[in-house]
């Protein structure tokens, strides 16, 4: 019969797990094995030699005296933290002890088996054993050459299980896992280099939970929860089964929702975090890089799409008034917009715009036509092949999107693609009768239209796409009720403004009931009491009404201080301030947003229609400069003082004192007073004509004219200022001699001042330095803009307009030649010769009804905003 100590080392080696990529002696099996009894049994041996160790260890303690020492407290608090102690005896025999000194470092891995206790990142030692158990390489797929290759650009990824007695505590529902080894010769510094934990603080349901990171060796190792599948299989492949789920009408199925998941995690990610769709001033940006189905993966208890494999992320701090442009980085070549074949360019947030404008059109393909949409048939060429497709001149073939129309020629989205896509449109029609799922096809495609643009600035932005998504679904979901056409009741003391136009306009409303943008309608109504009402609805959604006094509120034109050219879509177009002397109050749920060119003309007709004031057309100008008369630039110096001297701040000219006051957008005010309630017409006194086509006009008194005023209205975008300069006949514009871009204004040589009048409207100090940075805004009452320009303005000599091109500077002045014209040959026609363009003779009187107007103490000087935009706009760098 062996002896009790051999007979237990035979034991110990049976209950080796040789089920993982490394055989280990699980923990659980030790602690079971090694009872009292059996340590007492084993120190009680009677072996040779295992009584000449006992007489050579010269303890006069019996050796069951030690069995409580091994084994540790009898009733531990954490039975997995029980230790046994290992003695190492001496013994006469050195070459014996050596042998099993060697043998106790050998095997040590296979005992010291780490238990995965937190998420925090640890480095192990390439000996150590991991406690993994079924343990498979994953996510190959066959090359053209035959050989498996690995899917992912970063690494191998394998699928696992975690042995029990060493799985993460409080998961026992989790059982599977993904391991994703990425190896590099320094794990600590590729961990802080690639963000990747950083990425974890973007919590979403649609961001792939990353469990634990942890370095071996020389790799880098990532652990995530097993998923079902990704959205390259779950398309292609019919054994998901996801061709079940494409819904009995189009726009119901279930991938419409997971992608709207995957595009507010990205827009998380790309900062993008608020109800306005607002970029948040201060934070982190990540960038993806490497979007593609590969890289989507679906959930297996949820279905949930998830965003995964952030190894080409890219994180950077973000600043109010800039967009993150990282260079260095490239994702998967055949899901890469246009700017990848650039590599001195720096990309942005529109990378994954253009990623995610291909993943969205494969999804569409795939509800819209089955797996064949994207494999194809014998007879019809699905999207997988229509993207091989090149110009004649190409030698080589790809998978892109895009191509070039010749050599070195502009990038287009491939022709073979817009077809598709139209292909697509055509099927919808033929085949389905449904008009609501055709509607939301049509918006689907226009959207993936926009994400698809070869140009960076004309990309629609996550914020954008979120919201299109979002609202489209509500149209295409609602109930027959709510498509019924929505009218608005007029109450019987209010009166429509700006009537049908503005009721067909659809803008984006965001208010606190909604998650970000809708797309919605907006009535303007105004009652007898000048109390205004803004009713906005949108299918799916409670109508909201946002109710004011019109003398209270001023507008913020935001997209007037923006570059024309490079439209920021999913920012905040219009906002409204309650006037104020201190604090920032904003009118709540009253932020608007519009799309495109066409969206610039839908702002100005809003803003017309709220501020009675008709914008004629508006321009972009490169530069404003401005000269002060001899007698008011000590006064001037004052006005555009600046904290410190910089090439922002405006600078003086030794030669005359001419300002330059940076960029601005120009436009041309026709000021009417046709809408305004018959309570406060009754205020003033009526001129009746006798001509039938004349309309009322008011009259406040003698000094106030009859004709209500025009006037250039000039944003200035560096300073967050408006400039308004009412037209008379004290002034001319005048084309400059030496530049076929620049416009001047001067006072008339005959003029008795030589002098013309400008006003300044500005933030308060609290509004510039709010969270948004306002700029100024445009009282909605006429009578209290008048009393503001009055409180704030000054003489100039000249104003010189440098436009973007002498077409802009020609169109401008003849569209303010015929504004002029016009204005006085209506001041002609009823003998009114008040002055318009004037200083001030006495302190501005308060406006009749209103009792009272904030006047801030102290006023916000030129070069005081550190806060501006500099003429470099978010959507330009997306």
């Amino acid at each position: 019969m062996p002896e009790t100590c051999r007979r237990a080392r035979d034991d110990v080696e049976d209950l080796q797990y040789e089920d993982g990529s490394k055989p280990f002696f699980p923990l659980d099996k030790m602690r079971s094995y090694f009872k009292y009894q059996k340590i007492k049994e084993i120190l009680e041996c009677t072996c040779a030699q295992c009584q000449e160790d006992l007489r050579m260890f010269s303890s006069r303690r019996e050796p069951v005296e030690y069995v409580n020492r091994i084994m540790g407290n009898a009733d531990p608090n954490d039975l997995r933290r029980t230790f046994f102690s290992v003695f190492g005896l001496l013994v006469r025999d050195s070459v014996r002890f050596d042998r099993f000194a060697r043998r106790f470092r050998a095997n040590l891995p296979s005992f010291a088996v780490p238990h995965f206790e937190s998420a925090e990142f640890v480095l192990y030692d390439e000996r150590v054993v991991m406690p993994f158990v079924k343990e498979v390489e994953i996510g190959k797929r066959t090359a053209e050459d035959g050989h498996l290759t690995s899917e992912g650009a970063n690494g191998k990824v394998f699928a696992f299980k975690i042995y029990r007695e060493y799985a993460f505590p409080g998961n026992s529902s989790q059982t599977e896992y993904v391991r994703k080894c990425i190896l590099t010769p320094e794990p600590q510094a590729y961990l802080e280099s690639s963000n990747i934990q950083h990425v974890q603080r973007f919590r979403h349901n649609h961001i792939v939970k990353l469990i634990k990171v942890f370095a071996h060796g020389r790799s880098i190792n990532l652990i995530f929860p097993k998923a079902l599948t990704n959205l390259d299989h779950l398309l292609r492949d019919p054994s998901f089964s996801y061709g079940n789920k494409r819904g009995a009408r189009l726009h119901t199925a279930d991938a419409w929702t997971q992608l709207l998941g995957v595009c507010n995690a990205l827009k998380k990610m790309h900062g993008y975090d608020n109800e306005s769709g607002d970029p948040t001033g201060r934070g982190h940006t990540c960038i993806h890089f490497d979007l593609k189905p590969d890289n989507i993966l679906v959930e297996r208890q949820t279905g949930n799409w998830l965003i995964t494999d952030f190894g080409q992320a890219a994180l950077t701090e973000r600043r109010r008034g800039t967009t993150p442009r990282v260079g260095g980085h490239f994702g998967t070549d055949a899901y890469a917009p246009p700017e990848i074949d650039d590599t001195s360019m720096a990309f942005g947030r529109a990378y994954d715009i253009w990623s995610l404008g291909c993943i969205m059109l494969e999804v569409t393909a795939f509800v819209v036509r089955g797996y064949v949409g994207l494999t194809g048939t014998s007879t019809f060429a699905g999207l997988d092949q229509v993207r091989k497709s090149m110009p004649a001149w190409a030698r080589n073939d790809d998978e892109r999107f895009f191509c070039q129309e010749a050599p070195n020629g502009e990038f287009v989205v491939k022709k073979e693609i817009v077809d598709f896509m139209e292909n697509l449109r055509s099927s919808q029609r033929r085949e389905d009768d449904d008009p609501a799922s055709f509607s939301f096809l049509s918006t689907i495609l226009g959207l993936i239209d926009r994400m698809l643009k070869p140009k960076v600035m004309d990309r629609a932005n996550i914020s954008r796409v979120g919201d299109t998504l979002s609202s489209a679904l509500n149209e295409a979901c609602a109930t027959p009720n709510e498509h019924r056409e929505h009218i608005v009741v007029v109450a019987n003391n209010e009166v429509e403004l700006g009537g049908p136009q503005v009721k067909q306009i659809r803008l984006w409303h965001s208010s606190a009931n909604n998650d970000g943008m809708e797309l919605s309608s907006l009535a303007i109504l105004e009652n007898h009491a000048g109390f205004m009402r803004l009713h906005c609805w949108a299918q799916g959604h409670e109508p909201s009404n946002i109710t004011f006094r019109r003398s209270d509120v001023k507008m913020v034109p935001l997209y007037a201080f923006w570059d024309p050219g490079r439209l920021q879509e999913s920012r905040t177009w219009i906002d409204f301030l309650y006037l104020s002397d201190r604090s920032c109050s904003e009118v709540p749920s009253s932020k608007y947003s519009f799309d495109g060119q066409a969206g610039l003309r839908q702002a100005r007709m809003i803003q017309s229609v709220l501020t009675s004031q008709d914008i004629v057309d508006s321009f972009g100008l490169r530069r404003v400069r401005l000269r002060k008369p001899p007698s008011t630039r000590s006064v001037l110096k004052g006005l555009f003082r600046t904290r410190k001297p910089d090439r922002e701040s405006e600078t003086m000219d030794s030669n005359g004192g001419l300002s330059d006051l940076g960029s601005a957008t120009v436009q041309i005010w026709i000021e009417r007073n046709s809408d305004y309630p018959a309570q406060l017409q009754r205020r003033v006194s009526l001129v009746s004509q006798a001509s039938t086509t004349t309309r009322s006009i008011h009259q406040y008194d003698g000094d106030r004219p009859g004709v209500p005023p025009c006037r250039v209205c000039i944003y200035l975008h560096r300073q967050h200022f408006i400039c308004t300069i009412k037209v008379d006949v004290n002034w001319v514009i005048q084309e400059s001699e030496s530049d076929e871009k620049v416009l001047v204004f001067k006072s008339l040589p005959s003029g008795r001042n030589r002098t013309f009048c400008v006003s300044w409207l500005r933030p308060t100090p609290e509004e510039l330095t709010a969270g948004q940075h306002f700029p100024a805004g445009v009282p909605l009452d006429p009578r209290v803009l008048q009393y503001y320009e009055d409180s704030d303005c000054t003489e100039v000599e000249n104003l010189e307009l440098t436009f973007l091109n002498a077409d802009d500077r020609d169109a401008f002045k003849w569209k303010y030649l015929v504004t002029k014209k016009d204005w006085n040959s209506e001041r002609e026609r009823i003998e009114d010769r008040v002055e318009v363009n004037r200083i001030p003779g006495r302190v501005p009187r308060m406006p009749d009804g209103i009792n009272h107007l904030p006047m801030p103490e102290d006023r916000v000087p030129f070069g005081a905003n550190r806060f501006a935009v500099k003429f470099e706009y978010e959507y330009h760098s997306e």
